[in-house]
Parts: C-alpha cells; sequence; structure tokens
C-alpha cells in the first residue's frame, strides 16, 4: 500500500488521467458517460486524499513537516477544494462543485522540482527567480502607467469611442489590447468615424507613443534584466570550467612527477640486479 501511495509516476499518470478525464466531461458528446466520469473523478480525489492523510500520518508524521513544502501546501488545498466535488454522488444538484477537482491538476507542477536534478538547474532556477524579482518592478511600473493611460484615454475618447473607453476598466483593456498589437486599427478606425481628420491624426499619434513606450521600452527593459541574469550563468559556468581545467592540469603534474620518481627508483632496481648478476 505504501509503494502505492508514494509512487511518483502512478501519482502522476493519475493526476493525467484526471485531468483528461475533466477535459472529455466537457464535450456534449460524452454525455451518456458523465455518470462514470463522475465516478472516476471521486475515486481519484478520494485516492489523493488518502495519499495526502498516509503521508502526514506515516511519512512526515505531523502537519508541521509537511507543511513546511509548499508543493504539499499546494497538494493538501487542492484536494481539500475537490472534495465537495464527493457530493454529486448522492445529489446531482451538486455537479457544478465538480470543477473544484480541476485544481488537483495544479499537482502537476510538481514535475517541475525535476530542475533540482539537471546539472546547474538550482543555480539557474535562482537566477530565473532573481530576474523575476527585477522584472517585478517593472510589471507593477507598467501596470501603474496603463491605468494612468487609460483614465487619460477615456477623458479624450469615451464621446467619440465609447465601445473602447466607456469608463477606465474597458478603457485598460483596450489599452493592453493595443500593447499586445491586436486591434489598434479597429480602435483608430472607430475614432476616425465618428470625429474629425484632425482627431484622427492626434489619436494615431497618441496611440503610436503609447505603443512606444509601453512595448518596446517595457520589453527592452524585461530582456536587459533576463539577458544580464543569465549572462552571469555563463560566466559563473566559464570560471568553474577554467577553474576545472586548472586543477586537472595540476593532477596530471603531479602524476607526471610521480611518474618520473618511479621510473627512476625501476631504473636503479634494474641496475642493482644487474651488478647481482655480475
Amino acid at each position: 500500500m505504501k509503494n502505492i501511495l508514494h509512487n511518483e509516476k502512478l501519482i502522476f499518470f493519475l493526476i493525467l488521467f484526471n485531468l483528461l478525464v475533466i477535459y472529455f466531461h466537457s464535450f456534449e458528446f460524452f454525455e451518456p458517460y458523465y455518470f462514470y466520469f463522475d465516478l472516476i473523478d471521486i475515486f481519484l480525489t478520494l485516492f489523493f486524499a488518502i495519499e495526502i492523510t498516509h503521508t502526514i500520518l506515516f511519512k512526515d508524521k505531523s502537519f508541521s513537516v509537511y507543511f513546511k513544502s509548499n508543493w504539499n501546501k499546494l497538494d493538501f488545498v487542492s484536494v481539500l477544494l475537490s472534495l465537495p466535488s464527493i457530493l454529486i454522488l448522492f445529489d446531482s444538484e451538486f455537479e457544478i462543485l465538480t470543477g473544484f477537482i480541476a485544481l488537483r491538476s495544479l499537482r502537476i507542477f510538481k514535475t517541475l522540482r525535476i530542475i533540482e536534478y539537471i546539472p546547474g538547474g538550482k543555480k539557474i532556477t535562482n537566477k530565473i527567480l532573481s530576474a523575476f524579482k527585477g522584472v517585478t518592478f517593472i510589471l507593477f511600473a507598467f501596470v501603474i502607467f496603463t491605468t494612468v493611460i487609460s483614465v487619460i484615454s477615456v477623458s479624450l475618447f469615451k464621446n467619440i469611442a465609447p465601445l473602447y473607453f466607456n469608463n477606465a476598466f474597458e478603457s485598460f483593456y483596450t489599452i493592453f489590447k493595443i500593447f499586445s498589437g491586436d486591434g489598434f486599427s479597429d480602435v483608430v478606425g472607430e475614432i476616425q468615424a465618428h470625429s474629425s481628420e484632425a482627431a484622427t491624426a492626434f489619436a494615431k499619434l497618441y496611440f503610436v507613443l503609447i505603443v512606444f513606450l509601453g512595448t518596446i521600452l517595457g520589453l527592452s527593459l524585461v530582456n536587459s534584466i533576463f539577458i544580464n541574469e543569465m549572462s552571469t550563468i555563463v560566466d559563473e559556468v566559464d570560471e568553474n570550467n577554467d577553474k576545472t581545467v586548472d586543477y586537472l592540469k595540476t593532477q596530471i603534474e603531479m602524476l607526471n612527477a610521480k611518474q618520473d620518481v618511479i621510473m627512476e627508483k625501476l631504473k636503479e632496481v634494474m641496475e642493482a640486479q644487474e651488478k647481482k648478476k655480475i
């Protein structure tokens, strides 16, 4: 039983299978099989709950030890949220709760721990996390910048293009789409259809400017941070390689020296034997 509950390959397969069942459950074509899908969901939910309970009681032997791992926290919460789906076994009105079981598929992210076993994986992960710390400020600044631009855009284009700038929220969504390169021509076309040529020209210049500031400069900063962090890894690897080469050269020189000593002693022994024969 222990080997089954703590078999990582089996758990991984069951998570993928559970996700596949949930996926098929969304198609009306499989409606005749919904009941069986629900039973599989319930079985897997109970299995995962037993697995976590066994880990806490017999493997880690305490909640405090178990919850030291963030992955375990994710496992526990996802299973806890999926437990209400068992109610559909008794009443179909609770079927909406089966959606909670999808959270269990988040456990698949546990496979990312394979990075730890890749040579240099931990170092690369730490560098990526360090890079994200720098990017966090840029993302926060990007949200603030987009919010400010959204409010300004409402004031400028609400009466001309209410479909895109009716309020700050809609305006934020529109500006974000423009940053992503989607909908630029549609927004400008809407403004052009309800305003003068001068207003249209201003709108084009306005959106080109904010796209330049928000997209080109923003992406450049993000890329520069990641490139800088990743380049330090290359430098460290090169430095380690140089140290390794120097170490190997030293070892080879020591071996050559020992070999010379051995050859000298061997030569002396052979000469002594020759003298004895004479």
